[in-house]
């Protein structure tokens, strides 16, 4: 598939600047020019969205625009090669998806090492929900599991590539009950099922939603701990008893560690100063995100715990890199 070109949008006009003061206080003013937030997928992708909400926030905080570069391709090692590749100077950010530290186990990669990104504040979690067309004839879980028995690799599922956390998603939920449907890859994971061309698919919820509202779509069941605001009628998977298919795309607002302390702070800070806006987390429930407030060391501790989770998940279903 050939990646889109990509592009570079302003999010916020120039702040007028204080009087700068003179001398070495003048060189050490940060940020001296407008910050890159690198996206390693298209416009109008999760994290493209993400970035797009928290940009003018942090540029109303930062004192300087934030512009969102996209830079698709490579299973995001394009982008993620541009931020280790930039001087680490605090002006170049990566809205990080959850899988990026687990790279080299899907995607070759040369040039740069993934232990050199430090994710520094949480942004948003993008859950899914297991959906499935009318014409399957199944209305709950227990009903769909049933079915995935007896039709084994003859089910088929749709999903975006080996890394994604749908594909992953449907990996928990085989190990937990067996079942055994057969992986299509395409680029969108809920497109496949309106069109006939897949029985089944986990869809992150701003592309199901809609779906299932209008009638299209049956969902079934969401990874979320705890049933999603925007779907209440549809249980999780842990009060069906399959608390293992627990699982969401995570973004974080991510440095190269080299970045001095000070600067690591001051971002942390605008990312903290955005993400309570009522406006900002109005949007992100609507188009189908939750909450997710870690930060620093935490979020550290956090993407490690993901990284082995997702290498461990990599080799049980033999993964190896493109």
């Amino acid at each position: 598939m050939t990646p889109l070109p990509g592009r570079r949008t302003l999010l916020l006009a120039p702040l007028a600047a204080p009087a700068a003061a003179p001398g070495p206080a003048r060189a050490q003013a940060w940020p001296a020019r407008p910050l890159r937030m690198l996206v390693g997928y298209p416009p109008g992708s999760p994290p493209d969205l993400i970035s797009r909400l928290f940009g003018p926030g942090m540029a109303d905080r930062l004192g300087q625009p934030v512009l969102v570069e996209n830079r698709p391709g490579a299973n995001t090692a394009l982008a993620t090669e541009a931020l280790l590749r930039a001087p680490p100077d605090g002006h170049t950010l990566m809205t990080m998806p959850q899988f990026v530290p687990a790279l080299p186990a899907v995607q070759r990669v040369s040039g740069f090492d993934v232990a050199d990104l430090l994710p520094l504040a949480g942004t948003a979690q993008a859950p899914l929900v297991l959906v499935v067309p009318p014409r399957l004839g199944v209305a709950d879980l227990p009903g769909f599991l049933a079915l995935a028995r007896t039709r084994g690799e003859a089910l088929s599922f749709a999903h975006a590539g080996h890394a994604g956390v749908p594909n992953l998603a449907m990996a928990l939920l085989a190990e937990a009950t067996g079942i055994r449907p057969m992986g299509v890859a395409f680029r969108n994971t809920v497109q496949p099922l309106l069109s006939g061309d897949v029985d089944c698919a986990f869809g992150f919820l701003h592309d199901a939603v809609p779906q299932i509202r209008a009638g299209k779509l049956v969902g079934l069941a969401v990874t979320t701990p705890a049933r999603s605001p925007l779907l209440p009628e549809i249980p999780c998977f842990a009060e069906l008893g399959l608390p293992a298919v627990e699982i969401a795309a995570w973004f974080a607002v991510t440095v190269h560690r080299a970045v001095p302390p000070p600067l690591q702070a001051r971002l942390i800070a605008a990312v903290e100063a955005v993400r309570p806006d009522p406006a900002v987390q109005d949007r992100l429930t609507a188009a189908g995100f939750a909450p997710f407030a870690l930060d620093g060391a935490a979020l550290q501790e956090f993407a490690r715990r993901e990284r082995d989770r997702h290498l461990a998940l990599f080799a049980r279903l033999g993964v190896t890199p493109e």
